[in-house]
């Protein structure tokens, strides 16, 4: 992993603590009220992006690693779909709902040779030369309750506890090959655990600043794995009910499948900016 992308996220958790070091000393005792329902709709632009993927002997360890990036050609410029927000019953008790969608699509002639798995579990070849087209997508569905444990006229803090469906596609293909390896609706049935935190700041009655983590688990069948998303942006209240927004945001997937002959894991990270527009009644 490159030292900037280290830098990158360390700057990111001072600038976090230099703002929650503000929201302490700036808090009024008030209670606000606030909005009941709230609809976002954003776009990821990339800053950074690295990604891993390796196969190796589950007994043994050998195997190979590689940058899908470097070695298959996938596209950086990943596309990356958000939707999400919240219903509150009361001040103190809501839901909140999230939908994730990330893509890449890569086509390369492979300029050195490796071994790779099929879809049967089989040892491929893919020589110099052959044309390889790879394409990753994952989204995540999140349903989950929401507490705002603490609320006045300047500061908002919430936690959150609720499940999510994740449905994960990794797929190579070859001229020379079929269906190198492919994972689908990895889990479409069974919901598992999201956690969240969240803080929402009222520097002024239309200008915000807001942090938010949350933290997927994923275990089922042969897969298992996790998926972290952190955002730390700003919203001007530009309308009554329509708020802008841009934020320095980060997630990372990790995935591993543990077959009988092999063993599968990819690495995704992402740093970047996202750029949403809000909706509020």
């Amino acid at each position: 992993m490159h030292r900037w992308f280290f830098s990158i996220r360390k700057k990111y958790y001072i600038l976090l603590a230099v703002l929650l070091m503000a929201t302490v000393n700036s808090v009024h005792a008030e209670e606000a009220v606030p909005d009941k329902f709230r609809i976002a709709l954003g776009g990821f632009t990339l800053v950074n992006y690295e990604s891993v993927m390796s196969l190796t002997e589950p007994n043994l360890g050998v195997g190979i690693s590689i940058s899908p990036e470097d070695t298959l050609g996938l596209h950086s410029e990943q596309s990356v779909l958000r939707l999400d927000g919240y219903y509150r019953f009361t001040k103190t008790h809501g839901l909140s709902y999230s939908w994730y969608k990330i893509s890449s699509d890569g086509n390369k002639a492979i300029e050195k040779e490796f071994e790779w798995i099929d879809e049967n579990g089989d040892t491929i070849t893919i020589p110099i030369g052959a044309t390889v087209d790879t394409s990753l997508q994952y989204d995540i569905f999140k349903l989950g309750y929401l507490w705002s444990f603490y609320h006045t006229d300047k500061v908002a803090m919430s936690a959150g506890i609720g499940l999510h469906m994740t449905r994960i596609a990794v797929g190579i293909r070859s001229d020379t090959t079929s269906t190198g390896v492919e994972a689908k609706d990895v889990n479409t049935t069974l919901p598992l655990p999201v956690f969240s935190f969240s803080i929402i700041y009222h520097v002024t009655p239309k200008f915000t600043w807001h942090f938010k983590q949350e933290f997927f688990a994923l275990h089922y069948d042969k897969w298992e794995g996790n998926y972290t998303d952190s955002i730390l942006g700003v919203e001007y209240r530009a309308f009554e009910n329509v708020g802008l927004g841009i934020s320095l945001a980060s997630n990372s997937l990790k995935l591993t499948e543990k077959a009988d002959d092999y063993k599968f894991n990819y690495d995704n990270r992402m740093t970047g900016v996202l750029i949403n527009a809000a909706a509020y009644f």
